[in-house]
C-alpha cells in the first residue's frame, strides 16, 4: 500500500477541517455542508487504507476528530437559528389568516326579517 496516498488524505482532512474551524464564527450553512460532503468524500478514500494505519496516523485523526466539537456547536446555532425562523414565520401566517377573511364565491347570505 502507498503510505503516502494515507497521509495525504489525512492532510488534506486535516487542511479542510482546521480552514472550517477558523472561519467557523462567520460561516454560513452552505459552507458546512460542503465542508460535510468533502469530509465524506476524504473519510471515504481512507476506508481502503483502515489496517493500514499507523500509531501516528491515528493519534493525527484524534487530532482532527477534537475539532469537532465547535463545528457541531455552530451547527446546532444554525439549525436552532433555522428552527426558530420558521416558528416565527408559522406563527405570522396565523396571524396573518386571522386577518384576512375568506370569502366563498358561491355562497348566499340570506336576511330574514320578522
Amino acid at each position: 500500500m502507498d503510505s503516502n496516498n494515507i497521509q495525504d488524505l489525512i492532510q488534506a482532512l486535516k487542511k479542510v477541517t482546521i480552514e472550517t474551524t477558523k472561519r467557523l464564527s462567520i460561516i454560513e450553512e452552505e459552507e458546512l455542508v460542503a465542508f460535510v460532503d468533502r469530509r465524506q468524500e476524504i473519510v471515504h478514500a481512507m476506508e481502503k487504507y483502515r489496517t493500514f494505519l499507523t500509531e501516528e496516523d491515528k493519534q493525527e485523526i484524534g487530532l482532527i476528530l477534537d475539532m469537532d466539537g465547535p463545528i457541531l456547536k455552530r451547527m446546532n446555532k444554525l439549525k436552532d437559528e433555522a428552527g426558530s425562523w420558521m416558528e416565527k414565520k408559522g406563527s405570522i401566517r396565523v396571524q396573518q389568516n386571522a386577518y384576512q377573511r375568506a370569502y366563498s364565491v358561491d355562497s348566499l347570505f340570506i336576511d330574514q326579517r320578522k
